[in-house]
């Protein structure tokens, strides 16, 4: 499985984020601009370590060639936000399951001082998922160069096995 160093790092933070108490608080007192800031915070953070780590970033060597290299590097950065993004709905899937089955609603809204309410699990999520990002951006690192270049460049077609 491509980049399951990032993977992995990002589920472990995510279940860690879930059975911690303070993250309750945190999602609850958080709002939605704040927790859209820490999103958008998380999904650069691992944009930036695959492409900047893995040397994705390309350099033109002549003044001729810039223009093809800056078309390189967009298209480059625009496919790997892309799978972050990817990353992070599921993330936030799982992070939204995981709250509903483990967090149940009476110590919840002990934790929270008020009774809980489908947008407190939403944010919760939400946190938590940004959270699992940043651990996947962690796992990233680990990634070799080679793991991280053939995720963001080869095609593979959908062929039946013979």
């Amino acid at each position: 499985m491509r980049l399951s160093r990032a993977l992995t790092a990002a589920i472990a933070a995510g279940v860690f984020a879930l059975i911690t108490s303070d993250i309750l608080a945190l999602a609850d007192n958080s709002g939605w601009p704040r927790l859209t800031v820490i999103a958008v915070g998380s999904v650069v953070a691992v944009v930036v370590t695959l492409v900047v780590g893995a040397g994705l970033w390309e350099r033109p060597r002549s003044p001729r060639v810039r223009k093809q290299v800056l078309l390189f590097n967009v298209a480059t950065t625009a496919t790997v936000v892309v799978g972050v993004l990817a990353l992070y709905a599921v993330l936030f899937v799982l992070a939204l399951a995981g709250a509903l089955l483990l967090v149940v609603a009476p110590l919840f809204a002990e934790g929270l001082g008020h009774p809980a309410r489908l947008s407190d699990y939403l944010e919760l999520a939400w946190l938590t998922c940004s959270l699992a990002t940043v651990g996947g951006a962690l796992g990233a690192g680990l990634e070799s160069d080679d793991a991280v270049r053939e995720a963001a460049y080869t095609y593979r077609s959908e062929q039946p096995a013979h």
